[in-house]
């Protein structure tokens, strides 16, 4: 895919919606695999941004998301010291995202209760509003790319 198709953005501010909607239809199992990869997609905004003026830096941790959250904002912690107060570790820990897996789609279904679908959704749109709309407001990414 080119660069001017790929958007972490977009495809986290999508998955969150979708996220939500398979919660309503009472699909725990799909709204969790979703947020997970809400989440990796805005880690990967902050590593594009702050590490690497395109996807190739983000790619590199593939859909790791123990590794985005864990080495890859510690090394933007690190080099911008300003970013450990705005983006605290260990975001995704107490939640089905932190066992998250792009895997699971395989997973046989009742892998997630209610309660662990309503948390991990809630957690992985807590992250990416946390980190979309100061990018925004910093001018780093436009309200467009949303």
């Amino acid at each position: 895919m080119k660069r001017s198709e790929e958007s972490f953005a977009q495809a986290g501010a999508r998955h969150l919606h979708d996220a939500k909607i398979l919660l309503s239809e009472q699909r725990w199992d799909n709204a969790v695999y979703l947020a997970g990869y809400v989440a990796e997609c805005a880690f990967k905004v902050l590593v594009e941004i702050y590490l690497d003026r395109d996807s190739s830096a983000a790619k590199k941790y593939g859909h790791d998301l123990k590794n985005l959250e864990g080495k890859a904002m510690e090394r933007l912690r690190v080099i911008y010291p300003v970013l450990g107060g705005q983006f605290p570790g260990s975001r995704t820990s107490g939640t089905a995202l932190a066992r998250w897996n792009p895997e699971q789609r395989y997973a046989k279904s009742g892998r997630w209760s209610k309660s662990e679908a309503d948390a991990a959704v809630e957690r992985a749109a807590e992250i990416y509003s946390e980190i979309l709309p100061g990018l925004i407001l910093d001018g780093r990414i436009s309200s467009r790319e949303l």
